[in-house]
């Protein structure tokens, strides 16, 4: 059995980068990921009207999960919440860098 992995990529004031980082994740040679993006902009910014902006090219797409927070919670606060709500057996963050295509299939058979 194959074991899913969640990859949790908080963002603030960063959505430049934001495609990149999903992109790679949907790239990886491992399949069964959980891509959660949780949005830490204040609701009325231009940077969460700029994220919702880029997320809509991954409306369609079910592996992928856009949480907006109500307030900037911070980055600890922001991941911790969403840990709680990852379905994955495995769980890892991504901000905004990007995994090299084997990234996750190594991590799984090293474990």
């Amino acid at each position: 059995m194959e074991h899913k992995v969640s990859v949790i990529i908080p963002t603030y004031k960063r959505s430049d980068f934001l495609q990149r980082a999903i992109d790679s994740v949907l790239n990886q040679s491992y399949d069964n990921i959980e891509i959660i993006v949780v949005d830490d902009n204040n609701p009325n910014s231009e940077y969460r009207f700029r994220t919702e902006e880029k997320m809509k090219k991954y409306v369609s797409f079910n592996n992928i999960i856009y949480i907006k927070n109500k307030r900037n919670m911070g980055g600890a606060l922001a991941r911790n919440e969403e840990l709680i709500k990852s379905s994955g057996d495995y769980v890892t963050f991504l901000d905004d860098d990007v995994y090299l295509t084997d990234k996750i299939n190594s991590q799984i058979n090293y474990m």
